[in-house]
């Protein structure tokens, strides 16, 4: 998502970084004794080899500057409006935030709206990809989420939401995917992974038949989470074409290296110029297609958070320009996003006769 003044990860990979951390696979259940047990009930659900045609948007609902205000002042007709303006661009898939931040402070509404939140997704003909935490921090206007994780040996109450919000959606033909997180850190030893391996196993538990997947950046911070996932996952966000095409080239190493089905949940750099704009998004979305990883934009709507404003824009964008809606707050597609209300070459498996 948005990046700090320093280089961001997701869009310089390099080949030694992706050498250097293939074996983390071999060696992923060092870092987690339950591993192997948490991967051997395989997805029946949704379990999918390519996702060339997978289209869609991350939302952060305009009324939120933070993730727990999209909960504490969560709007049903709102959503359904928000969620709405996708299918002017043919989206199949929506990725859902929410948040134990915003969990905890009234578990029983924030689980009921959630739920009232997939409802919205699904009653405008789309799919739901929960994300159930977020690791990403702005430095000067976070959007919020987990910040700490130093409560090693007690993370229970973290795991209790996890299992309320999966448990009634495990065999839901609804969601298509579980996203675990939203870019973690990438030191596969550390206690992050420890945390992380936990929610994939209490996920697994709750019996989803959907494939778990984690919202990864690229290079070593795919490798180091993919032990955990059953689809891996990446966010480009490379400002030209050159750059896309390296991080294509690196993600199709990893899906070959590891054997597993590989998508796009969050890319498409920003920019203050609208036209600017739509010239990466034609050929981020050409070249991410073609390449069978499918794409989810960021993000629908303009509004109150980071990166959705262009008065706080973020760096992670054209000429350091990230703002990142597709639609403006009147509900109108950007200039020159046009080209996404024309019908897709590809429809989703579970439109297909």
């Amino acid at each position: 998502m948005q990046s700090p003044p320093n280089p961001d990860p997701r869009s310089d990979p390099t080949r030694r970084d992706f050498l250097k951390t293939a074996a983390l696979l071999a060696a992923g259940s060092a870092f987690s004794p339950n591993l192997h047990a948490q991967m051997t009930t395989k997805p029946s659900l949704h379990a999918y080899t390519d996702y060339s045609w997978l289209r869609g948007f991350g939302v952060v609902p305009s009324w939120g500057a933070r993730i727990e205000e999209a909960w504490t002042l969560y709007d049903g007709a709102r959503m359904r409006e928000e969620v709405a303006l996708a299918r002017q661009v043919h989206a199949n898939c929506i990725r859902l935030w929410v948040e134990f931040t915003a969990w905890m402070c009234d578990p029983d509404k924030v689980t009921a709206d959630f739920m009232d939140a997939v409802s919205a997704i699904a009653g405008n003909g789309m799919k739901v990809m929960p994300c159930l935490f977020n690791r990403w921090h702005d430095i000067q206007y976070d959007y919020g989420g987990s910040s700490r994780l130093a409560n090693a040996e007690n993370w229970k109450p973290q795991l209790d939401y996890v299992k309320t919000i999966v448990t009634p959606l495990a065999n839901d033909d609804r969601i298509l995917i579980w996203d675990l997180c939203n870019e973690p850190g990438a030191i596969a030893h550390d206690v992050e992974f420890t945390w992380l391996s936990d929610v994939a196993g209490t996920v697994r538990a709750c019996g989803v038949k959907q494939p778990i997947t984690m919202g990864t950046m690229s290079g070593a911070n795919i490798l180091n989470f993919a032990p955990l996932v059953d689809v891996l996952n990446g966010h480009p966000y490379a400002h030209d074409r050159e750059g896309i095409e390296k991080l294509i080239f690196s993600f199709k190493e990893m899906r070959q290296s590891t054997g597993k089905p590989f998508l796009v949940n969050e890319t498409i750099p920003g920019a203050l110029d609208d036209l600017v704009r739509a010239d990466v998004a034609r050929f981020y979305t050409e070249m991410l297609s073609a390449a069978g990883f499918g794409w989810m934009g960021w993000v629908i709507r303009e509004g109150k958070a980071i990166s959705t404003r262009r008065d706080r824009h973020d760096g992670n964008g054209i000429n350091g320009g990230g703002f990142h809606p597709f639609f403006t707050k009147a509900g109108k597609l950007r200039d020159g996003l046009e080209f996404l209300t024309e019908k897709p070459a590809l429809s989703p498996p579970w439109q297909k006769a």
